[in-house]
C-alpha cells in the first residue's frame, strides 16, 4: 500500500496552486495594460498629428509620458509575477519534491523556467521599443519652437523618466537573473 504525502505536501501545493492562480490573473492584466498602452498612445498620437495647426505639438508630450508610466505598470506586474515564480521555486517547490519522492532530475516548473533557455526579454524590448516611439515626436515638437524655459525642463523630466523606466525593466531582469 502507499504511503500518502504529508500534511506539509498539501498545504505546498495547494499554496502552488493559488500562487499560480494569482501569477495567471498578473499575466492577464499586464496583456491588458500593455494592450491599453499601444492603443491609446497610438490613438493619442494620431489625433494631436492630424489636428497639427489647430492644436499645440507639444501635446505630443502626452502620449510620451504615459507611455512611461504604462510602461512602470507594465513593471510591476512583471516583478510580481517574480516574485511569485521565486517563492514556488524557492519554498515550495522543494517541499513538493522531498514529499512525493521526485527525482532529481525531474524539474518542476519553476525550476524549468529558471533555465536560461526558457527566458525570453522580447516584451519587455517591445514595451520599450514603443516608449520610444512615443518619445520621439514629444521630442521633435518640443525642439520645434525652441522655448529654453519650456523645451529643456520638460526634456529633464522626460528623459530623467525614460531612464527610469529602462532601469526598471532591467531591475525586473535582474531580479530574474538571480535568484
Amino acid at each position: 500500500m502507499q504511503k500518502s504525502p504529508p500534511e506539509e505536501y498539501h498545504i505546498a501545493w495547494n499554496l502552488f496552486v493559488e500562487l499560480r492562480k494569482e501569477t495567471l490573473e498578473s499575466q492577464k492584466i499586464r496583456a491588458q495594460v500593455i494592450g491599453f498602452k499601444i492603443t491609446f498612445i497610438s490613438t493619442g498620437i494620431g489625433i494631436i498629428l492630424s489636428q497639427q495647426g489647430k492644436i499645440p505639438s507639444t501635446l505630443l508630450l502626452i502620449p510620451a509620458f504615459a507611455a512611461i508610466f504604462f510602461d512602470l505598470l507594465i513593471v510591476s506586474y512583471s516583478f510580481s509575477i517574480k516574485r511569485i515564480g521565486h517563492y514556488c521555486r524557492k519554498y515550495l517547490e522543494p517541499k513538493i519534491r522531498t514529499s512525493c519522492g521526485l527525482p532529481v532530475d525531474f524539474l518542476l516548473w519553476q525550476e524549468f523556467l529558471k533555465n536560461l533557455k526558457t527566458r525570453q526579454y522580447f516584451s519587455q524590448i517591445g514595451n520599450v521599443g514603443i516608449t520610444c516611439l512615443a518619445l520621439i515626436p514629444a521630442t521633435l515638437a518640443l525642439w520645434k519652437p525652441f522655448d529654453p524655459f519650456i523645451c529643456v525642463p520638460l526634456m529633464s523630466v522626460l528623459f530623467c523618466l525614460f531612464v527610469y523606466d529602462v532601469w526598471s525593466h532591467f531591475s525586473v531582469w535582474k531580479f530574474h537573473g538571480e535568484i
